[in-house]
């Protein structure tokens, strides 16, 4: 204490010293002012309150083509700052990100936020018989990777999507933030319950997820629709054949979530598409891929074997019931998997996988 002290002491005194004239004070430089694109602009609010997507107005509403600068500008500002080193952002085209509801469902995604530890009734969570609860922990498990592997891959992208389109920008950064939360929220149901984690996923399409790099809209093709619709179907799935209110609400929050992702997904597959005249093929080329991954990681029999004693209620019940039920499930799955590459003018929905294939009918 006393140390610090005599410093402070012998710091006065220096300062103590000081004219005025060896303070140098500069004259204040006034060159940046007045620097805008757009003065006098007044944004107010809407029916919804002050929105992202009501600021895009005037000259800020110009959302180009190409972007060229290659720093962290936000778009409208003004550039030619000298010193500020370029950053390598790889996505720089309006069609190899943009989605017209990318604002919209920023609004949302932060309105319609929960929160798994006081917004779950943990409280009427019940004993289940053992099979049934080892069933479901593995679930949980298996829906912890697909959580995980979201928030990876879409916050590994981030640095290379410009700044030009901060619209999906943060719209994504919602999206990681909601993957989150379903970790969280799954992670919690495996261990409130007398159980624990399972085993671990093979990881097939997890892996072909991350380690995507074709482009960023070809990794949305599989995390969103070939993935993320898979994921949807079971939430819906798992909000059926809840056990109790607790799981009701896990699921249906979680359904809600993820139906704002394939949103975003789906509008963007369609922009590009529609923008870029050989992106049809690509996805095409693509998705066939992920197809044949996605059904040898079907082979795997964990997954289909939870699902289907949760269906039945049990071990027994679960060779013939509780299997139809999963059958049924990737029925709706491939159904609808075929109807939006039909939405989107692809021709998956023709040429499925024969391993997928087999449970339109189902």
């Amino acid at each position: 204490m006393a140390v610090k002290q005599r410093r402070e002491e012998g710091l006065r005194r220096r300062i103590d010293k000081m004219s005025e004239d060896e303070l140098q004070i500069p004259e204040p430089n006034l060159k940046w002012m007045g620097r805008t694109h757009q003065w006098n602009t007044r944004v107010l609010p809407g029916r919804k309150g002050m929105t992202l997507g009501g600021l895009n107005v005037g000259f800020y509403g110009e959302i180009p083509e190409h972007w060229d600068d290659q720093t962290r500008m936000p778009r409208g500002a003004v550039a030619g700052r000298i010193g500020v080193p370029p950053i390598g952002m790889s996505v720089r085209s309006k069609y190899q990100m943009w989605s017209d509801n990318a604002a919209d469902l920023y609004e949302e995604a932060i309105s319609r936020r929960w929160i798994p530890a006081t917004d779950v009734p943990w409280d009427t969570l019940e004993p289940l018989p053992e099979d049934v609860e080892i069933a479901m922990c593995q679930l949980c498990t298996e829906l912890i990777q697909h959580a995980n592997v979201q928030f990876e891959t879409i916050a590994q992208w981030q640095e290379d999507l410009s700044y030009g389109y901060h619209e999906v920008k943060q719209y994504l950064a919602t999206e990681t933030f909601d993957a989150a939360r379903h970790l969280e929220v799954f992670r919690k149901r495996a261990l409130s319950n007398g159980g624990g984690l399972g085993l671990e996923s093979r990881g097939y399409v997890n892996r072909m997820v991350l380690e995507s790099r074709g482009g960023w809209t070809e990794t949305v093709a599989q995390l969103h629709l070939l993935r993320g619709l898979f994921t949807h179907t079971i939430y819906r799935h798992g909000m059926r054949f809840a056990h109790n209110a607790a799981e009701r609400e896990i699921f249906s929050r979680c359904l809600q979530d993820k139906a704002r992702h394939l949103a975003y997904g789906l509008d963007h597959l369609r922009y590009a598409i529609n923008h870029h005249e050989e992106q049809a093929m690509i996805l095409e080329q693509i998705l066939a891929i992920g197809e044949n991954v996605f059904v040898r990681e079907l082979q795997d029999p964990v997954m289909r074997e939870s699902l289907a004693i949760l269906f039945a209620g049990g071990i027994k019940g679960a060779a013939r019931k509780g299997m139809r039920q999963f059958e049924h499930l990737m029925g709706d799955y491939v159904r609808e998997y075929a109807a939006i590459c039909d939405w989107l003018g692809l021709a998956r929905g023709r040429n499925l996988s024969p391993g997928l294939a087999q449970y339109l009918d189902k």
